[in-house]
């Protein structure tokens, strides 16, 4: 899974936990906590994301692995005599 989906499922979890602290009919404290953690995971995950944003990961190109391929040598094909 790349970096960019991780991020994005941490911002949409946090998003849910606080979704799910304001319909389920809970008591005030549970819902206090519910809502604090839900918006610690979405600030970690768009922290992530602005992470992912100014410090891009390189990729390495494809081009350059099929440059590394070895060429099979050909096979010089023998005289067939005839009798």
């Amino acid at each position: 899974m790349s970096a960019l989906t991780k991020a994005a499922l941490i911002c949409g979890s946090g998003s849910m936990i606080i979704l799910i602290s304001i319909l389920i009919n809970l008591p005030f404290f549970v819902q206090i906590i519910l809502l604090l953690c839900g918006l610690t995971v979405s600030v970690y995950g768009v922290f992530l994301l602005v992470k992912m944003v100014t410090h891009p990961v390189e990729k390495t190109s494809i081009a350059s692995a099929d440059e590394k391929t070895i060429n099979p040598t050909k096979k010089k094909k023998k005289p067939s005599s005839t009798l």
